[in-house]
């Protein structure tokens, strides 16, 4: 098996950022406090906050995705090798913008986890979220529960371990995507292959800690998932 330490090397330096991160989100959620003079239920304000999260996080991992289709788009640079760089670039970047990003979006539903957890949980909704089960029509309670069940496995075996088993499963829906290396195309392709992954994780952890936050309560049907339109309005 191939040496996937620096995910799990990922996940420690983005849970070392977890302070500043709870506090970042915190003076928003204060801020929509003020803007709307608290008359709102608190389920609504973390809905808010969330959805401005994801914006965020998606327009952060369009950004990287340009940056690194750029050098097909440049002559003698389009080699192979290049690509195989920038997909490994891509990755990571990516990786930790959406660990962050699940991360955000616990504080901002006010849902307390110890770090090991949470690593555990967000291990679990990215592995989840690029999974043929991710596509289905299903509910925020089953949702909840096949999270819940990855990431108690996830503790029971080590985190370590689980980092190296969701690389494996993730890595390779990144390379099948290297036709957004091609000239010309590279970059809004994968711009857009970053943003669509990035809302979708999203989506998925906005559903699974608006859950927890309600004590196992179905979703709202108003609060839908965020798309791309989002990012322009």
């Amino acid at each position: 098996m191939k040496d996937f330490t620096w995910f799990q090397n990922l996940l420690v330096a983005s849970g070392a950022y977890l302070p500043p991160i709870k506090s970042r989100v915190k003076v928003m959620l204060a801020e929509y406090d003020l803007k709307c003079a608290c008359q709102q239920p608190k389920k609504f304000r973390a809905y808010r906050v969330s959805g401005k999260l994801i914006k965020q996080a998606a327009l952060k991992s369009a950004g990287i995705g340009g940056l690194t289709g750029i050098p097909a788009n440049l002559p003698l640079l389009g080699t192979i090798g290049t690509v195989l760089v920038g997909s490994a670039v891509d990755f990571y970047y990516l990786m930790r913008v959406q660990v962050e990003l699940c991360y955000s979006i616990s504080v901002a539903y006010e849902v307390e986890m110890d770090e090991e957890e949470l690593k555990a949980v967000t291990l679990a909704l990215l592995g989840f979220s690029g999974s043929a089960e991710a596509f289905k029509a299903i509910t925020s309670t089953v949702m909840r529960k096949m999270i819940d069940e990855l990431a108690q496995n996830y503790l029971r075996n080590g985190i370590a371990k689980a980092s190296s088993d969701v690389a494996v499963r993730l890595i390779p829906r990144l390379m099948q995507s290297n036709f957004k290396y091609l000239p010309f195309l590279g970059i809004p392709l994968s711009a857009s292959i970053n943003v669509v992954s990035t809302m979708t994780v999203g989506n998925h952890a906005r559903r699974y800690f608006n859950i927890i936050s309600e004590g196992g309560l179905q979703i709202d049907n108003h609060e839908s998932d965020m798309d791309l339109t989002d990012l322009i309005s």
